[in-house]
């Protein structure tokens, strides 16, 4: 019994390591790396596969024509029922039946033909490599996708973060509030804050999903859930943008379609003079039998003969075939000059973009590591009491926006790098994707002497940041007048501030009501300017702003609101009303970040200032 139930758990545990073998290879799933995505691309994509189609059928049209080089060979039977008109004596009649084999041959077209196999021959090189451009295009499209999903998944992540920290500073905020610790005017900041989040977090979720859609678009399918880092890029780019010009104008796809373009109307208007020489052409009649009645009749005999066709007048239509041919010819030289004048914006633009990306990268790694070093400060400056919610905040804010700006930075270089390999048609190389069943053309001389683009690229600006230094006006120079400690300020007849109060009133939406529970604050305020003796005060009225906000209205809405405080500290607190001003500055003076469609608590204020001669 205790063997069997050996043998029981021993069968047991083999089944268990055998389904966990099993999972463990279903789970095992290889990483699809970018080359094996950008190979999928080139090889399924619509737009590609429809150029690649348009290869193919060029290249066989050129073997239509060169068929003419061949010569042709039909059996013709004919049946004739002719009126006997003379006796058949000896059966020299035409007959009524008769089979031959005919035989033709083409001896000499003026060369239209040969030029015309020719046209054809570049005509297929220029879908070549418009599908070489398709593919290039498509693959930047596609890797462009590519980045902003690892952008996109990225900045959500730190959405999510930032969303989870600003809701757990609000509830520390609100319970504050609650105890009577903390001002309600720091917790609708903070609330103002978690929204921003909130918003963000949607923003980001709702941009990842919509770039995923792009790449499932050129992809064909969904993404795989992990996606390779790009290293296509660390093999760098030419040392100076002329150089890396010189390299789009030898290898950029469209650039050398419109050169064999050229070659192809040159083609065709040889083709179309051939018109103006005569045409020779060879036929052998070969006789397979002819019916009893005209079996001795000439036209039952096997024939030679060579022919020749000149056209001596044809009302001018070769001559204005050859005029339109010409045209083309025209205007092919005319769409290489624009190709070459969209290459080098191209490719400037995008070697320029790799340049100043790189720089910002430096700048921006400095930046986001300043911010997370002080948002650490901050966080233990407040553990003893030194710094507030409101300021853990701040600091989240900055330091959230700082990566933002990094991480955006950084995959705009990996972009900007990809879209120069695209101008100079290298960037598949680049990746080390292919597509097979393409043929490799060599370099003809005429792609040298039809290349007749300038590698001039504009200059980069820099800035000299020493000399902007040096030429600035000094710096102690403009805040002399903010130096009292250190210098008698001037004696000035313009009024300065000395003092300022901000009570908490609300008031009714869109209206210069004052909100009851604002009478305890407003009392306060008395008691402020009882204490500021005979001093004069302006009482000054702010809006918030949001997208919606028109200006004129505000204007009128912040002076309402602070003449309604005047009335209200004048009738109820005995205030001499000669003391007093009111002022409406609408929403030009915001002391905090207005959201687009809630704006900001805390700019809809009404401020006591005291003033002094």
């Amino acid at each position: 019994m205790s063997n069997k139930i050996k043998y029981t758990k021993l069968t047991l545990a083999l089944i268990a390591a055998s389904m966990i073998s099993t999972s463990g290879l279903a789970f095992a799933q290889p990483l699809v790396t970018l080359k094996d995505m950008v190979e999928k691309t080139v090889s399924s994509n619509p737009e590609v596969q429809a150029r690649y189609h348009k290869f193919l059928e060029s290249g066989f049209e050129q073997e239509v024509v060169r068929g003419g080089f061949y010569p042709k060979v039909d059996v013709q039977s004919t049946y004739r029922n002719q009126e006997k008109l003379t006796p058949n004596i000896g059966n020299t009649a035409v007959p009524h039946m008769n089979n031959e084999l005919v035989l033709k041959q083409m001896i000499f077209d003026g060369f239209a033909t040969n030029n015309e196999v020719k046209r054809l021959g570049h005509a297929n090189r220029v879908r070549y490599y418009e599908l070489q451009s398709a593919m290039q295009n498509t693959t930047l499209e596609f890797v462009r996708a590519y980045i902003d999903t690892l952008r996109y998944t990225e900045l959500s992540d730190f959405a999510k973060n930032n969303y989870v920290v600003h809701q757990q500073l609000f509830n520390r905020i609100q319970e504050r509030v609650t105890a009577g610790v903390a001002r309600k005017v720091d917790l609708e900041q903070a609330s103002g804050r978690l929204a921003l989040a909130e918003a963000n977090l949607l923003t980001e979720t709702t941009n990842l999903h919509d770039v995923t859609a792009r790449l499932q678009r050129l992809y064909g399918e969904l993404p795989p859930a992990t996606l390779e880092a790009p290293t296509f890029f660390n093999s760098g780019v030419e040392s100076t943008s002329t150089e890396a010009l010189k390299v789009a104008y030898n290898k950029n796809p469209d650039l050398l379609s419109t050169i064999e373009d050229i070659q192809a109307a040159k083609n065709e208007v040889q083709a179309r003079e051939g018109r103006y020489l005569p045409r020779f052409d060879l036929q052998a009649r070969k006789n397979l039998g002819a019916s009893a009645d005209g079996r001795n009749s000439t036209s039952a005999a096997d024939v030679l003969e060579l022919t020749m066709n000149f056209n001596l007048f044809n009302g001018f239509s070769d001559q204005n075939l050859v005029k339109q041919t010409a045209q083309k010819l025209n205007n092919a030289h005319d769409i290489r000059d624009k190709s070459c004048v969209d290459t080098r914006q191209l490719l400037v633009i995008a070697y320029n973009d790799i340049t100043q990306l790189k720089e910002q990268t430096t700048y921006r790694t400095q930046h986001k590591n300043s911010i997370e070093n002080a948002r650490e400060a901050y966080r233990k400056q407040f553990d003893i009491g030194q710094r507030t919610l409101l300021d853990l905040l701040d600091t989240e804010n900055e330091y959230f926006q700082a990566k933002r700006s990094l991480t955006n930075t950084e995959y705009d270089l990996q972009t900007a790098y990809a879209r120069t390999y695209a101008v100079q048609g290298e960037l598949l190389e680049r990746i080390g994707a292919t597509r097979g069943n393409l043929p490799e053309y060599a370099r003809e001389t005429y792609m040298d002497s039809e290349n007749v683009c300038q590698a001039t690229a504009p200059e980069q600006i820099i800035i000299d940041k020493q000399a902007l230094l040096a030429n600035a006006k000094p710096f102690s120079t403009n805040i002399k007048a903010a130096e009292p400690a250190i210098v008698e300020p001037p004696k000035v007849d313009a009024k300065v501030l000395s003092k300022k109060v901000i009570p908490d009133i609300q008031f009714e939406t869109n209206s210069a009501k004052i909100k009851p529970e604002s009478y305890v604050n407003l009392e306060n305020a008395i008691n402020v300017l009882k204490d500021w003796g005979n001093s004069s005060v302006e009482i000054a009225g702010h809006t918030d702003q949001r997208g919606t906000s028109k200006a004129e209205h505000n204007q009128k809405l912040s002076e309402k609101r602070a003449k309604a405080v005047l009335n209200y500290v004048v009738k109820k607190g005995g205030i001499d009303a000669k003391r007093l001003t009111a002022k409406g500055y609408g929403f030009s003076q915001p002391i905090a970040e207005n959201d687009p469609i809630e704006g900001n608590v805390v700019n809809r204020r009404v401020e006591l200032i005291r003033q002094e001669k």
